[in-house]
């Protein structure tokens, strides 16, 4: 349906009405302005899950690191609080996985994946399109800092260590475990007094 700003001065509640059925777009000049649609219309129509194919494999993976992370909520509080971090620990768990399953260099490939696809966002824990990503710059430090922290790798380990994800072979999806190591390796030295600050995934 179709309205001008005229029919909507004088028939609000009735156009209004109608948007619950389906959206009525407003003209104004002549031209496009605004739509109306329903509380449901909108909300499907700004779900990232809408996106997502459910024969995916990281829909299986995404069921198995939100369990994993149900029994880890006191590791999350804690890392939160010791690493003062501003974006949501099972979020930087979650992209901490992807960079790893599709070997992505560093946190910045990492942001720079988020910022337009859109099963990543999903997966990582964003729910809408209009969800506001973290800074670049906040988001690489806070991956980096969690990467380096011996318990985080031990979570991200034991989400990967399961049979039914390949190793090898063809397609993106699959653990690159020279990361994995080198994730583990660094994230020991780290723990370490004399550790200094290095990226062992780049």
């Amino acid at each position: 349906m179709r309205v001008t700003m005229q029919e909507l001065d004088a028939k609000l509640s009735k156009i209004v009405e109608r948007a619950r059925e389906g959206p009525v777009a407003v003209n104004r000049y002549g031209s496009p302005w605004v739509w109306i649609v329903s509380h449901q219309a909108w909300v499907q129509a700004d779900n990232l899950r809408a996106l997502v194919p459910q024969g995916h494999p990281l829909v299986a993976l995404h069921d198995l690191v939100e369990d994993a992370l149900r029994y880890e909520r006191t590791l999350l509080a804690d890392l939160q609080r010791q690493h003062t971090f501003g974006i949501e620990a099972s979020t930087l768990f979650k992209c901490l996985i992807l960079q790893i399953i599709y070997s992505l260099e560093d946190g910045e490939k990492v942001h720079e994946s988020l910022t337009y696809n859109m099963l990543f966002r999903w997966f990582a824990g964003f729910e809408k399109f209009a969800d506001e990503l973290p800074g670049r710059g906040e988001f690489t430090r806070e991956l980096q800092a969690l990467g380096a922290d011996p318990r985080a790798v031990r979570v991200v380990t034991r989400c990967l260590s399961n049979t039914y994800l390949p190793e090898s072979g063809e397609g993106d999806f699959r653990v690159n475990r020279g990361l994995l190591h080198a994730l583990s390796t660094w994230a020991s030295v780290s723990s370490a007094p004399e550790a200094r600050p290095h990226d062992a995934l780049r």
